[in-house]
């Protein structure tokens, strides 16, 4: 939970993307989504440092800057160092062969109303572009094997 008391849920996926930078991975993701023609809202979050970027975003209303539901945020984290605690600690034996990921996406979501659609959009950019492994604390990797929950 946050601090208002809202359930917050997170779901990551590991890749291997071959991105020099955060800001890099995220714009190349950024465009991915934008291909589909569904407006997004958003607004860029931090700085942060050259392996992290960050956008808080949310599928837009059509004529409108307003979103459609509660803005998600997306963070993604670059680099094999980088993750690497990350990687050992869901996957301590590479069971699920995600050792020597180097990027690291990160979908939060919280409030009222969840954007399930845009994860959704999310999921499927991040597997076309990195060929994503996904996770989430409840389901562990079990979650792949169904599409995202809501």
């Amino acid at each position: 939970m946050n601090d208002e008391g809202t359930v917050t849920y997170q779901l990551s996926f590991f890749c291997r993307s071959g991105e020099e930078s955060g800001d890099e991975a995220l714009d190349r993701l950024l465009d991915h989504l934008l291909e589909s023609g569904v407006p997004l809202v958003g607004e860029c979050l931090g700085p942060y440092e050259a392996p992290v970027a960050a956008f808080r975003l949310g599928t837009g209303r059509s004529g409108s800057d307003r979103p459609v539901a509660d803005l998600l945020t997306l963070e993604v984290h670059v680099g094999v160092a980088e993750i690497a605690e990350s990687v050992i600690a869901v996957s301590p034996n590479d069971e699920h062969g995600i050792w020597g990921c180097d990027l690291l996406a990160t979908v939060t979501l919280s409030g009222d109303n969840p954007d399930w659609p845009l994860v959704d959009r999310i999921w499927a950019a991040v597997v076309s572009l990195w060929g994503a492994v996904p996770w989430d604390e409840s389901s562990g990797f079990e979650i792949a094997a169904g599409t995202s929950q809501h």
